[in-house]
């Protein structure tokens, strides 16, 4: 996918987003699990230490019975990770668990009578969630004040939180994985109608249809309908462009036919010098008009007549004719065309450009003419020479410009070649002019190859 991508930016777009969102999830989630985790060891404090409470006998405290009724054999076991430790602040005693050993617990109580929640150090120096409450015993020897602490260790509750947060991970990470793949396709099967208008602009440029049909989704509908619209009114100027040019030419004609005739009576009343005068300038304006005409018919011609054409049957043809006119007849024709190549031109384009080519190189050529075509990569590529006088090499840079001739003797005005240019580059081709190894010219043509050939 290139840089700017339409399908790139809205798949990158769909993918940052939710990466965004499953991130912002996972911490909120996260952040959540930990409170809740927080919530239930304090609350699981809350009711050991509410146990604690129940079991304090203000006159003779007995931590080993507390131990044992506390129901759980990891207050007996020494740095278990779980303690607690009741203080007896009016007769200066301390009771601890087994589990302390000889360590004394923080017992920075409020006097309120709240219970403290906070996180303290441990015998193991360890962090421990500690639960903490002061609280007054009324005996008949007076009212006695205790500090009671009840702990656990912060690593029982971070490997939860760490393992919980490991498995939420792993299913975000799948989960992102499912929404990016799910956006990759929703955004892919969301341009298909853009593809197929592609094929069908494809198709109206190879001629195989005039405009753009099909089952498109309605927020596409107006695009096709505005394309359309701008094929229809090209397709009128088009025409009326030809039409214009056609009646220009015409209209062009009758006065030459006219001129052409007081040419003739001046000959017969003996003025030649005028006679030869305007049929020479008759000669160039037909000439002209002829090439005017032919542009018009290549630049301005329909999309639809844009077709596939043969090069290997129109230089067939071509070479056939050509060896019965006068400057053909008498010539060897080398002609090495190989396999069936088509080429992506109008028929006609091709008959013309060929016929341009070797007329060109009959007319100039000694003894013979060397004819080739080939496939090169993705183009065909005629070659045509010929053992004529040739041209040096600043002619040759100056082969195809319109008008240009290089020898007085021979016939012609100069612009088949310009017309052969003209076809070339309305085609997307090349064509280059160099001295030929037979002494003459060397022309090398060069056109793009059909997408598909044709039988």
């Amino acid at each position: 996918m290139r840089t700017h991508s339409l399908r790139l930016r809205l798949f990158l777009g769909a993918a940052l987003w939710v990466s965004l969102a499953l991130l912002v999830a996972g911490l909120l989630i996260g952040y959540l699990f930990t409170k809740s985790a927080e919530q239930s060891a304090r609350t699981e404090l809350s009711a050991g230490l509410s146990r604690l409470i129940s079991l304090i006998d203000p006159a003779a405290v007995q931590p080993d019975m507390v131990s044992q009724s506390l129901f759980d054999p990891r207050y007996s076991i020494p740095l278990s990770g779980v303690y607690w430790q009741i203080e007896n602040v009016t007769d200066q005693q301390m009771f601890r668990s087994r589990s302390l050993w000889d360590f004394v617990l923080e017992s920075k109580i409020p006097s309120d009578g709240r219970e403290d929640f906070r996180s303290i150090k441990g015998p193991d120096g360890q962090v421990l969630s500690s639960l903490s409450l002061s609280t007054n015993f009324v005996t008949t020897a007076g009212e006695k004040k205790y500090r009671i602490v009840i702990a656990q260790d912060r690593a029982i509750l971070n490997q939860s939180i760490t393992r919980f947060a490991r498995e939420l991970t792993i299913a975000l990470v799948i989960l992102g994985l499912a929404l990016v793949s799910a956006a990759w396709l929703q955004v892919r099967v969301g341009l298909n109608p853009l593809r197929k208008l592609r094929k069908d602009l494809e198709a109206i440029r190879h001629g195989s249809s005039d405009s753009v049909a099909g089952n498109y989704p309605s927020e596409v509908l107006p695009l096709i309908g505005e394309v359309n619209e701008l094929l229809a009114s090209q397709q009128k100027s088009l025409e009326f462009a030809r039409a214009r040019a056609a009646d220009l030419a015409h209209g062009l004609k009758t006065p030459l036919s006219v001129l052409a005739s007081i040419a003739y009576g001046l000959r017969q009343k003996g003025e030649t010098e005028n006679a030869d005068l305007i049929d020479q300038l008759t000669s160039e304006m037909d000439g002209r008009i002829d090439y005017q005409l032919r542009l018009a018919r290549l630049r301005h011609r329909p999309v639809s007549h844009v077709l596939h054409a043969s090069l290997t049957d129109v230089l067939s043809r071509t070479v056939a004719v050509l060896k019965r006119t006068p400057d053909g007849e008498s010539l060897k024709w080398n002609v090495d065309i190989g396999d069936k190549l088509f080429i992506d031109i109008d028929q006609n384009d091709l008959i013309e450009l060929v016929g341009v080519l070797l007329e060109n190189a009959a007319k100039w050529a000694r003894s013979s003419v060397e004819v080739s075509a080939k496939q090169k990569g993705d183009n065909a590529e005629l070659s045509i020479s010929e053992d004529g006088p040739g041209l040096s090499q600043a002619a040759l840079q100056k082969v195809g410009t319109r008008g240009q001739r290089f020898d007085e003797t021979h016939s012609g005005s100069g612009l088949g070649l310009a017309i052969a240019f003209e076809i070339i580059a309305l085609n997307k081709g090349t064509m280059t002019f160099k001295s030929s190894p037979n002494g003459g010219v060397l022309v090398i043509a060069t056109l793009p190859l059909a997408a598909v050939s044709q039988d």
